[in-house]
């Protein structure tokens, strides 16, 4: 009898007292438990055969889990610098396979390393026999696996399973793993892609080290490679170990043989050049990428309202215009394309264009989906607004009274009467003008657009559904990730928890913007870009980073318009002008008359600006609507920057007012000023202003 064990004659059952439990556990004999409530506390497997039970609470054990407070500590193999006592934990992070525990645990006082129970019991102390240059420190193999170790493979990024190599000197939160077969991986191979020299492994390409592109199936690849640096040749290990010599896809009827060997050919299906081993289907005569494969036959873009379809070759009178709709370069008919086959519709982009990561957030349209149907069931539940009352103008309805998701009241349609100059649209910022949507009771108005705009709306410079929100209230702004600009006003919001860029902002002026622009400034016509990097042609800056998104000339003549300076109104008011000023491009005056008619600073001639022709006045474009034109006036601001103890008020065009606390500076443009009694602070609402901790 074990020498814990106290035999006890009631019910001829035997009792132990175990370590860390208050009470004495019963033993029971062939016993199979198969509520998860009932599994064993020490290694959380399900009870089977004899095990032990607390009368007093849930407390279960396995014969050989109770017994293993009998075994001295020992000096295990994953921690061979002291030995591990059994000891009960309330909570702790297990050193081996990362998982946060509770109850029982193997520790070590002295380096404070914990390991659970299944962890413990592994059965194995084998080192791997791995380069250093791959990895410094020693692999542990660990025969049976069992999910202990939740972390994916560190040479081909896969969950791992079956037989592993572990580092126990990587352990929680980083981490290295490897899958026997990835540890025991020839240092070097021949391969008849390269006859000419062996590929050497490497735990990265050596001739791209962010990310390379294997040459056999041309996908990104950033994990253990086969190298060879002479040739610029690279295969991953799934091209190695499992080379798929033969493929079948959804997207296509018949099997893919691949062609294992280097040849040049252009691909069937996105029209671009191969230089490596192809993908055949002998019954088509098709050549393809590996990864052109798996294009699905339909998508739908945030760019364009319809589904739009694959297809290998198209004829000429099934398409009038062949430039692609993305890049705006022709689109060879020979080879795959994307297309919109909706009647009256003639969209068409090229493959790469249209399944750009940027482009396409990778989700594939059904066979069977009903386009129709689906349009009128979003249109019908994507109003924000409820119809109170309805006018008749000519033949057609219109909404005299509407009742907005946000604002108490009930909005009144107004076509005409005096507009104060203060008056600002909610949802864009802007200056309110006719027709617009205003409150009885209180300064509350919206453009008759801006109304109407949809609860969630597609857009070109996101691949996800944006939804509006006016989260902001009075005290809160955004920065918009289009066109920079400060705003309090309505935004749309990406809320997709696949997204990198989750929570992504769009203010309202931005989301009337297409993928194509015709502006003042430029005789051409400009197509939206992502991830560009240049100068704007408007404010000769760099494209900001925050978005990388830009309009670029159809005609290719190097004009870049950033949606910074693509936002910019087109007039503006001057208090001391009659007239709307017009936004100027270049001014080829005399350089004695190129000055601010408001901030008397110079102006530089190509820098854009406001301009009255009839009285002859000139302003800098920020002197005229102000550094944060779509913040809305009067507002109390809580800003982070730590500027002052009360929340400061956004106002425009002072005169007389105290200089800036920050540059000392006066403003005659907007600034933040406090209103409290006897405090006079003012700040510019510059960035280099606003972002001072100087102050206070």
């Amino acid at each position: 009898m074990d020498p814990i064990e106290s035999e006890s004659r009631n019910q001829g059952q035997m009792e132990i007292q175990y370590i860390g439990h208050e009470h004495p556990l019963v033993f029971i004999q062939d016993r199979i438990v198969s509520s998860r409530e009932e599994d064993c506390f020490v290694c959380g497997k399900a009870l089977e055969g004899w095990s032990y039970s607390c009368k007093e609470c849930k407390f279960y054990l396995h014969k050989g889990c109770a017994q293993l407070d009998l075994i001295p500590p020992l000096n295990y193999p994953f921690h061979p610098q002291h030995p591990l006592t059994l000891l009960p934990k309330s909570t702790y992070r297990c050193n081996l396979c990362g998982w946060l525990c509770r109850d029982y645990a193997y520790h070590c006082a002295t380096c404070e390393f914990d390991l659970h129970i299944k962890c413990a019991l592994l059965l194995s102390s084998t080192s791997a026999n791995f380069p250093v240059s791959f990895h410094p420190h020693p692999l542990f193999f660990i025969p049976n696996h069992d999910d202990e170790v939740r972390y994916d493979c560190s040479g081909c990024r896969k969950p791992l399973s079956g037989p592993i190599y572990h580092c126990l000197d990587c352990s929680y939160p980083s981490h290295f793993n490897l899958h026997k077969e990835c540890g025991e991986l020839p240092l070097e191979i021949n391969h008849s892609l390269d006859r000419k020299h062996p590929l050497t492994l490497l735990p990265k390409s050596p001739t791209h080290p962010d990310s390379c592109s294997c040459n056999l199936c041309e996908i990104p690849w950033n994990r253990f490679v086969y190298s060879c640096s002479l040739c610029n040749f690279d295969l991953s290990i799934d091209d190695v170990l499992q080379p798929p010599t033969i493929i079948t896809h959804p997207s296509h009827e018949h099997p893919w043989t691949l062609m294992l060997r280097k040849m040049s050919f252009i691909c069937d299906f996105c029209g671009t050049a191969g230089d490596h081993s192809p993908y055949l289907c002998t019954i088509c005569k098709f050549v393809v990428h590996k990864k052109c494969i798996s294009f699905p036959r339909k998508i739908m873009l945030t760019r364009h309202r319809h589904v739009i379809s694959h297809s290998y070759s198209l004829r000429q009178n099934q398409v009038k215009d062949w430039t692609c709709r993305i890049c705006y370069e022709e689109v060879d008919t020979s080879y795959g394309s994307y297309c919109c086959f909706a009647s009256n519709c003639h969209y068409i982009a090229h493959v790469n264009c249209a399944t750009d990561p940027d482009i396409w957030d990778g989700t594939t349209t059904p066979e069977d989906y009903d386009e129709s149907s689906m349009e009128e069931l979003h249109e019908s539940s994507n109003l924000i607004t409820d119809v109170v009352e309805q006018i008749s103008i000519g033949e057609q309805m219109v909404s005299s009274e509407i009742k907005h998701a946000y604002h108490d009241h009930s909005l009144t349609l107004t076509f005409g009467g005096e507009i104060h100059y203060d008056s600002q649209c909610e949802a864009c910022m802007r200056s309110i003008s006719v027709p617009f949507y205003s409150c009885d009771r209180c300064k509350f108005f919206l453009h008759k657009d801006c109304a109407e705009l949809p609860r969630t709306m597609r857009h070109p410079f996101h691949k996800h559904v944006l939804t509006i929100t006016n989260s902001c209230n009075l005290f809160d702004f955004f920065y918009c990730h289009a066109c920079s600009h400060a705003c309090n006003g309505f935004r749309y919001q990406c809320y997709n928890k696949d997204c990198q860029y989750r929570k992504i902002k769009f203010d309202v002026r931005c989301m009337v913007l297409s993928d194509t622009l015709k502006h003042p400034s430029h005789e051409h016509s400009l197509f939206l870009v992502h991830k560009f990097a240049g100068s704007c042609s408007g404010c000769l800056s760099e494209v900001h980073l925050r978005n990388k998104i830009a309009y670029r000339c159809m005609k290719r003549c190097d004009f870049i318009l950033d949606v910074y300076c693509a936002t910019w109104p087109l007039s503006a008011w001057y208090k001391y002008d009659k007239h709307a000023l017009t936004l100027t491009y270049y001014d080829d005056s005399d350089p004695s008359q190129l000055y601010c008619d408001l901030c008397e600073n110079e102006r530089r001639p190509n820098d854009w600006f406001y301009y009255c022709a009839d009285c002859d006045n000139s302003l800098h474009s920020n002197c005229a609507v102000g550094g944060v034109p779509y913040m809305k006036i009067g507002n109390k601001l809580h800003t982070d920057f730590h500027l002052h103890r009360h929340p400061l008020t956004a106002v425009k065009n002072i005169w007389n007012c105290p200089s800036c606390k920050v540059c000392g500076e006066h403003c005659n443009g907007q600034a933040l000023q406090c209103k409290e009694p006897d405090c006079n602070f003012t700040v510019h609402w510059h960035e280099k202003c606003l972002t001072s901790r100087l102050l206070e």
